[in-house]
Order: C-alpha cells, then sequence, then structure tokens
C-alpha cells in the first residue's frame, strides 16, 4: 500500500504536465523571440507560469486549459540563466523544470549525416576531452518516431535535455535518432 501512495506522487495530477519536449536543463529561444510554454492539464483549469532565480523574474499571465491543452508566452528575455520555471495549476498544484536557459536553440534534422557523432571525427579524444569547458551547450534527442497523420506532441524522447558530456557521446552513438543541439551565448 505504502509503495502505492508513494507512485501516485510519481505522476502528474489530472493530467498536469509540460509537453514532452521541456525538460530540466532546457533552453529556450532568447529574446526578440518570446518563448511558447506549453502542456495538458484539466479542462477549464487555470495555469499560471513564473520564471524565477535568474537576474530577472518574469510571470506569464494565466491560462486556461482548453480540450485538454495550455499554452502561454513570457517576455522576451535576454541570454542567460540559469532559471526555475514553474507551472501552476489551480494555486495548489505545480511542476518545476530546474537548470532552465535562455540562447540560440538550433534544431537539426536529416538523414544517415544526424546520426554522425562526435566519436566519429578526426580528433574526437580532443574535442570529447573539451566538452566540460561549455556548461550552456545542451543537448535534446527526440525518438525517431514515424506516424500517418500529424502530432501535436513528440511521440518519444529518446535523450531529454542534458549537458553534454564526453560518456554523452558514446550513448547518443548507440541511438538512431533526430539530434536537437542548443548553445546559449
Amino acid at each position: 500500500f505504502l509503495m502505492f501512495v508513494c507512485c501516485l506522487f510519481l505522476f502528474p495530477v489530472g493530467g498536469f504536465q509540460f509537453a514532452s519536449y521541456y525538460g530540466d536543463h532546457m533552453v529556450l529561444q532568447k529574446a526578440p523571440e518570446r518563448a511558447v510554454l506549453w502542456g495538458y492539464g484539466p479542462d477549464d483549469a487555470e495555469v499560471t507560469v513564473f520564471l524565477s532565480g535568474g537576474p530577472v523574474t518574469n510571470n506569464a499571465p494565466g491560462v486556461s486549459v482548453a480540450a485538454g491543452k495550455w499554452r502561454t508566452t513570457l517576455v522576451p528575455m535576454e541570454a542567460g540563466g540559469p532559471y526555475n520555471l514553474t507551472a501552476v495549476l489551480h494555486n495548489n498544484h505545480s511542476i518545476t523544470l530546474t537548470d532552465v536557459l535562455f540562447g540560440d536553440v538550433w534544431l537539426c534534422g536529416g538523414q544517415s549525416n544526424m546520426a554522425f557523432t562526435t566519436s566519429l571525427v578526426f580528433n574526437a579524444s580532443e574535442e570529447l576531452a573539451r566538452v566540460s569547458k561549455f556548461p550552456q551547450v545542451r543537448i535534446f534527442m527526440a525518438a525517431l518516431e514515424q506516424s500517418d497523420t500529424e502530432l501535436t506532441d513528440l511521440a518519444g524522447v529518446e535523450v531529454p535535455w542534458s549537458v553534454p558530456t564526453a560518456s554523452m557521446d558514446r550513448l547518443i552513438q548507440s541511438l538512431s535518432s533526430i539530434t536537437c543541439e542548443v548553445s546559449c551565448k
């Protein structure tokens, strides 16, 4: 019984959650663009988003959940961070994403060329030894899933938002997925 009760806390309340590609260590597009945030929740509920922990506090106006989804935008943010990003449902349930940065987001897609990892380059050991010098570079990898219909959200996430490490390259090398690289400047 106790394990069942503990497991209940691992799942979002009433389906309240961010979309699959939001997570700890993520990067959102910097100014002049407005970062778009969205997720799922119970119909007619109100969701408010707060950004805190960095040099600027940013609160998005409350939005209502319609057809099981909520969406809001932040005011444009300059490059930097880290921030905590919290979505609050009905002023009593919250989800917090940590170590969020604002910067330039690069989406990389393609065929077999996207499976080319750092370990395959000429000076791989030198490049991998330097990854710790770039803590603001983040990696995200969507699962390679096909669909005959348009999807609102990703079908799966292969590698969640992460700070790259030398060992991560070996993990990515074993995966065949679409890669998204992000850098903050």
